[in-house]
């Protein structure tokens, strides 16, 4: 999705790197999670470590950041070409559907008896929701964010399983006998895109300054709340060790997404976005190409995670999956992170060139 700068003539490009940073994030929590001994959870306090953790904990910058970036780029497109935006909003996010129903729910199991509804799931349904509500204010987008973060949250809404909990909680159903679930209920997520929109114009306008004292502003909050341990559905405790009470802590409910979750992670972007990823450096050029093609990133890398992790498992163990028996190697996630990063860069900086060569194949921005 195209994303313009404050006279909409061309791409704001810390917006850019920064999702370039976070598709190549999501694709070390992939990766871990293929390549990783079986039953192996960074999140389980009372037998992780800290590295194992902090592989797992890095990537929950990921997904608000993606789906709140995908508001603000949706707002800006808008205001480029008001006449369309509905109509593309629509499309885009039915396609994200249907991929995330056949190729991707594919690609995480090689199994096409069930069907998992993942994070193209949530983004497809907040773009299709969005597109109803496009003429709506900036204000009224805020105003529309903070009631679902908030609201969802402080009622605690438990539906049955079925298709309203998957709107708002992680939940399943069985469809003429085919069981789908999914952990990314959409009208939470739509609270994080709707932030996005509402603030697109002034994200765009702020200097660093506003955005670091923002994003200060945004952890300071999430500290004193998530202290305070209220209405988080995934509160903290102590345990034996000071590391994973800190862990603990700083590891807030993501399924759904809670206050808590959103301050921390989207304060760490805003801060990010205030200062080190709008510098010109190779490694800022290289996250930019990325996050100018994150759909062909996101649709290559899972089959080639998955594939990688299945052949290494079956030359060393004789099984599709690392044993549960085997310790963690922070060394070999790392290195496998790295090959399949560095198997997509060349692929994904010729489909960049395609795509800025042949703006005419209109299909090509849906990949």
């Amino acid at each position: 999705m195209s994303i313009t700068s404050p006279r909409l003539t061309a791409r704001h490009t810390p917006f850019d790197v920064l999702r370039g940073l976070v598709i190549v994030l999501m694709a070390l929590d992939h990766v871990r999670g293929f390549i990783a001994p079986m039953g192996a959870n960074p999140t389980d306090f009372d037998s992780t470590t800290v590295s194992f953790f902090l592989v797992r904990w890095v990537t929950h910058l990921c997904a608000p950041s993606f789906v709140f970036l995908m508001g603000v780029a949706a707002a800006l497109r808008f205001a480029a070409k008001p006449d369309d935006t509905r109509g593309f909003l629509l499309k885009r996010g039915l396609w994200l559907i249907v991929l995330e129903a056949t190729w991707v729910s594919f690609c995480w199991t090689w199994d096409i008896s069930k069907t998992y509804l993942g994070v193209l799931w949530a983004l497809g349904a907040c773009m299709v929701l969005l597109s109803v509500l496009c003429r709506t204010s900036s204000r009224a987008f805020i105003a529309i964010g903070l009631a679902l973060i908030l609201g969802l949250e402080w009622a605690n809404f438990q539906p049955d399983q079925g298709l309203l909990r998957m709107l708002v909680q992680p939940g399943s159903v069985s469809i003429l006998g085919h069981r789908v679930g999914s952990a990314y209920a959409p009208l939470p997520w739509l609270g994080v895109a709707a932030l996005g929109w509402g603030m697109s114009s002034w994200l765009v306008r702020a200097t660093g300054s506003q955005l670091r004292m923002l994003g200060a502003a945004m952890l300071a909050i999430f500290v004193a709340y998530r202290a305070t341990g209220w209405t988080d559905p995934d509160p903290w405790t102590e345990h034996g060790r000071l590391a994973m009470t800190a862990a603990d802590f700083v590891n807030p409910s993501k399924y759904p997404p809670s206050l808590c979750f959103v301050l921390m992670t989207l304060g760490v972007a805003v801060v990010l976005l205030s200062g080190p990823l709008r510098g010109t450096g190779r490694i800022n050029g290289v996250l930019e190409i990325f996050g100018r093609v994150p759909m062909f990133f996101y649709l290559l890398h899972l089959p080639l995670a998955h594939i990688l992790a299945n052949v290494f498992a079956w030359s060393v163990f004789g099984s599709t999956r690392v044993p549960g028996t085997e310790p963690v190697s922070i060394a070999l996630i790392v290195t496998a992170w790295a090959v399949v990063v560095g198997m997509l860069w060349p692929v994904c900086r010729a489909w960049d060139d395609l795509k800025r060569r042949r703006r005419d194949l209109r299909w090509l921005s849906y990949l």
